[in-house]
């Protein structure tokens, strides 16, 4: 029923589609346009966002771990721990 409503749209958009799509600047092999660098930086961004949360994690590791070999210290000796 669908189909059979809209016919004529879906035949103009069946019709006008391969004018619309066409290839980017990497089918083509233009290596110095816009989208190739803006890519670029995306993927550089990504890759950079991803080292930064990695680090963090590893130094809440490094922290909590100097925190634990503190107390562990601290309570060997027999004092209170703040």
């Amino acid at each position: 029923m669908f189909i059979k409503k809209y016919r004529r749209l879906l035949f103009m958009v069946i019709l006008y589609m391969p004018r619309a799509v066409n290839a980017c600047a990497v089918c083509y092999g233009a290596s110095e346009s816009r989208l190739v660098h803006g890519s670029t930086m995306g993927a550089a961004f990504l890759v950079g966002l991803t080292a930064l949360v990695l680090s963090c994690f590893g130094y809440l590791i490094v922290y909590l771990r100097k925190k634990s070999n503190l107390y562990n210290k601290v309570k060997k000796n027999g004092k209170n721990f703040p």
